[in-house]
């Protein structure tokens, strides 16, 4: 009832917990932080061009080069399969006139081929027997008369049937 309550205590003793770390930190930044960027500083300029990646070191110059190099090598090996390509077109676009030439000429030669049959066949509807000669003809079966040397009946028929009996 006389002292400070029990939340003061609390408050007073928080606040200067608070105070003594951040005291603490300060003072710790305050030495570190020069001798960090010493450090850095130093680093940087003896080891130019590597970094320290997971403890490993990287050469980053030659890092640079070998991407370099193997950006100039897919370059040249993309180009050469453009001309490929472009050589090829060009192989197929003159197989492909050829081709087309020896198509018309084939056609040509049928159309000379069948106004060539259409005027034979012109020429044989004109001649005597017209385009009956065209049409194959064979001769009649040869069959023996099944009643050869049989006598002739007279009065047959069904007359015979209906008429008077003798």
């Amino acid at each position: 009832s006389g002292g400070p309550s029990r939340t003061r205590l609390r408050a007073r003793r928080a606040l200067r917990h608070s105070q003594v770390t951040m005291f603490a930190t300060a003072l710790t930044s305050k030495l570190a932080a020069p001798t960090a960027l010493k450090a850095s500083a130093f680093k940087a300029k003896v080891n130019a061009g590597f970094s320290v990646s997971a403890g490993k070191t990287i050469d980053t110059d030659a890092r640079r080069k070998a991407m370099k190099a193997k950006q100039e090598a897919d370059r040249k090996k993309a180009a050469a399969a453009a001309q490929k390509a472009k050589d090829l077109a060009k192989k197929n676009a003159e197989a492909a006139k050829k081709a087309k030439a020896a198509a018309a000429e084939l056609k040509k030669k049928k159309e000379a081929a069948r106004k060539a049959n259409q005027a034979r066949y012109n020429a044989l509807n004109k001649t005597a027997g017209g385009s009956s000669k065209l049409i194959k003809k064979t001769p009649p079966p040869q069959i023996k008369d099944p009643f050869a040397g049989r006598e002739k009946k007279t009065g047959g028929g069904l007359f015979g049937l209906f008429g008077k009996k003798k």
